[in-house]
């Protein structure tokens, strides 16, 4: 009896769990606007606005913090660069990751394939809301937003060497696909969350401190570059890139430092109530000021350690005459 008793109620707060994931349903939208610029060049792509047929169908999956594109049936999208017609195609399925940010991130690289000047070339793109870097250039795009948000959000991505020949050359391209993904799907049941802890923003430098979880996968942080983008309405406050990721000092500290040595960010495992979680430290030298013309000043961090991708907002205080921003 006492055994039947304990299954009994671990069925109930199986069911109990259970109960909390609600079913998405899936989401369609078109890209639109499209953007593909040759960095070096300026050649920049004008794309016609999307047809019917060009819509695709999301499905957001709560089990596994993921989200897979559908374009079957979905034909190439044309344009024109610089006088010459062309094409380009997303592959019919691909699976991105989905954060309780509201980001999205690809989980592997993928091969948008252009077609101009009667040759084919695929070029592989990491495409994610996040940031995306290449050849010391960072790229950010735009999560799907708050509630009160419309479900948009934007992909980005960038490679320092495209292989496409003219107009746009074969050297660095980017592209921003942006979607309005409807019905809007709900970050909120999905992991990967972060919590700030101080904050301290100068002239000279920014220091961060937050704890993060990832809720998935456990991080890969010396396998994967780090990035940082700190903004403050039109301002780009700071933006570090750390090519390295971050090397391992023992088995639960992790500390990278850029090719210039202006920025350093070092992260520990912690384990907090059964839950893997990290604490992060960031520095940067040189930063650029905000504004600080109401307090509470806004400032927007996206972050990537180790694959994972999240951001904050935050309200700092200004102090010594606008000279210094506090969090909290």
């Amino acid at each position: 009896m006492r055994a039947r008793g304990l299954l009994l109620l671990l069925l109930l707060a199986a069911r109990g769990a259970a109960a909390h994931i609600v079913i998405i349903d899936p989401s369609h939208c078109a890209f639109d606007p499209v953007e593909i610029v040759a960095l070096e060049t300026g050649v920049e792509a004008t794309v016609g606005p999307p047809a019917a047929a060009d819509q695709l169908e999301i499905h957001w999956d709560v089990s596994t913090n993921g989200a897979q594109f559908n374009l079957m049936g979905v034909p190439p999208r044309s344009f024109v660069a610089a006088g010459v017609s062309g094409t380009f195609a997303l592959p019919t399925f691909f699976s991105a990751t989905f954060t309780h940010s509201g980001d999205l991130t690809a989980t592997a690289t993928l091969p948008v394939v252009f077609a101009m000047n009667g040759s084919t070339v695929a070029v592989p793109l990491m495409l994610t809301t996040g940031l995306a870097a290449a050849g010391g250039t960072i790229v950010a795009g735009a999560p799907i937003g708050p509630p009160t948000g419309d479900g948009r959000f934007t992909l980005v991505g960038i490679t320092a060497s495209s292989g496409l020949g003219p107009p746009f050359g074969p050297g660095m391209l980017s592209v921003r696909l942006s979607c309005l993904a409807t019905p809007r799907p709900d970050p909120d049941q999905f992991a990967g969350q972060t919590t700030p802890l101080s904050g301290n923003l100068s002239s000279q430098a920014l220091k961060l401190r937050a704890i993060f979880a990832p809720g998935g996968e456990t991080p890969d942080f010396p396998g994967v570059p780090a990035m940082l983008r700190v903004t403050s309405g039109g301002t780009v406050v700071v933006t570090a890139y750390l090519p390295a990721g971050l090397p391992a000092h023992g088995r639960s500290l992790f500390i990278g430092r850029s090719d210039d040595g202006r920025a350093a960010v070092g992260v520990r495992t912690l384990h907090r109530s059964g839950q893997l979680s990290f604490l992060m430290a960031v520095r940067i030298q040189a930063a650029t000021l905000p504004a600080a013309s109401t307090t509470p000043v806004p400032v927007d961090i996206t972050y990537e350690v180790g694959g994972f991708l999240s951001r904050m907002s935050l309200p700092f205080r200004v102090k010594r005459h606008g000279t210094r921003l506090l969090y909290p």
